[in-house]
C-alpha cells in the first residue's frame, strides 16, 4: 500500500481450481493489495492462507454443479486488518477490513451473463446484506 492507496482488482478466473499459484504471481506483477475472483467454481467455503495472499471463497453447496462462486484474494501482509468475512452463498461475499481511519467493506458480487440473471434479483439480495 502506497500512500495510503489500495489497488483493487476484479478477475473472471472461470475455475479456481489448479490456479492458486498462477493466481498470486499475475497479482503480484500487478501489485494487487485485494482482487475480487469471480465464476471460482470452488465447493464448499472458507479461508486459506496462500504464500503471499489469503483467499476466502464463498461457496458452491456440494449438491449443486459447480458454476458459480466468489472469492477474495487480499495480501497476507494485512491480515490482521481483516475484521470479519460475511459468506452469504456462491454468488455473494463480504470482507469488512481496518483501515488507518474507518472500516473498508467490500462486497463481492458474482454477476453471470447477461440475460442469465435478473438485475432486480440481484438489488433484492443485495439491500438484505448489512
Amino acid at each position: 500500500m502506497n500512500s495510503g492507496l489500495m489497488k483493487i482488482g476484479v478477475w473472471n478466473v472461470r475455475c479456481l481450481h489448479g490456479k492458486k499459484k498462477l493466481l498470486q504471481e499475475e497479482l503480484k506483477k500487478e501489485n494487487e493489495d485485494i482482487a475480487v475472483m469471480q465464476e471460482t467454481k470452488k465447493k464448499l467455503k472458507g479461508s486459506q492462507d496462500l504464500e503471499d495472499y489469503i483467499l476466502s471463497y464463498s461457496f458452491v453447496p456440494t449438491n449443486k454443479r459447480a458454476a458459480a462462486g466468489i472469492a477474495i484474494m487480499i495480501k497476507a501482509k494485512f491480515k490482521k486488518r481483516i475484521q470479519t468475512y460475511m459468506f452469504v452463498n456462491e454468488k455473494f461475499l463480504q470482507l469488512r477490513y481496518k483501515l488507518q481511519r474507518g472500516y473498508l467493506t467490500l462486497l463481492a458480487v458474482y454477476s453471470p451473463e447477461e440475460g442469465k440473471m435478473n438485475k432486480q434479483k440481484i438489488s433484492m439480495k443485495l439491500s438484505k446484506i448489512r
